[in-house]
């Protein structure tokens, strides 16, 4: 008796199973609401800018120095340096907004002896770039220039705290994305509905700088600076869902 009751309980078993399996694979009712991939929608990219004025410049400084010898040279230019650098620190420049850039000691030949060079002496430079409130820049700089930098790599504007301008930006951006969907939607029967995806990229214009040059200045005269403006813009894609 037992040997027959075992192969019946156990097809009943496999029924229960084969039954909650058909359950599971069964679709939904066609009542249920369409998920997020089969809705309907549009993606388009919208541009946000907003110019604003630079009110900073980063400026590289530079001395170089000769010498007959490799060590006359280096120790000018180790003083002339380090007094640029006080004067840099003296007017509020803290030391984090001061960075060595470049540094060498080279060389220098005759070559008028039937082209034999000749070492005649040494050349030492050194830089730094620099951070500097705009309104500082040029007397910052004539004031250098007083101390001994004969070299300035260029000058680069910027815009301090940028945040509030990509703030706009991305508000222009989003509008201009809403006016571009919404334009496609009308002119294919439909509305615009929630967004579903936003990607940004942020992008700025190019920054005014100054070529490098040596700057036989006048020293009693501030140097004339001209920032220009920069534009800050943000190109976002976005996706809306249509209805």
């Amino acid at each position: 008796m037992q040997n027959r009751v075992i192969p019946w309980i156990s097809t009943a078993v496999l029924a229960i199973v084969l039954v909650a399996v058909v359950l599971i694979l069964l679709p939904k009712s066609s009542s249920a609401q369409p998920s997020t991939d089969s809705q309907k929608r549009i993606t388009v990219v919208g541009h946000g800018e907003v110019n604003v004025t630079p009110d900073i410049a980063r400026v590289t400084i530079g001395v170089q120095t000769q010498g007959a010898t490799a060590s006359e040279a280096l120790q000018s230019n180790n003083t002339q340096m380090q007094q640029l650098i006080d004067a840099l620190k003296a007017a509020g420049i803290p030391a984090t907004d001061i960075q060595t850039v470049g540094f060498g000691v080279n060389p220098r030949y005759d070559y008028s002896d039937d082209g034999k060079g000749t070492i005649v002496g040494y050349d030492v430079s050194n830089a730094v770039n620099v951070k500097i409130p705009l309104n500082d820049t040029g007397s910052l700089l004539d004031k250098v220039v007083q101390l001994g930098a004969n070299n300035i790599s260029g000058i680069a504007f910027d815009v301090a705290d940028k945040s509030k301008a990509l703030e706009d930006a991305r508000a222009a951006a989003i509008n201009d994305a809403k006016v571009r969907a919404t334009q496609y939607a009308q002119a294919s029967g439909a509305s615009v509905g929630s967004v579903l995806v936003i990607t940004e990229q942020i992008g700025s214009s190019p920054v005014p700088m100054m070529e490098r040059a040596a700057l036989p200045m006048a020293a009693d005269s501030a140097v004339p600076v001209e920032p220009g403006q920069q534009t800050q813009s943000i190109d976002i894609q976005v996706t809306f869902a249509l209805k």
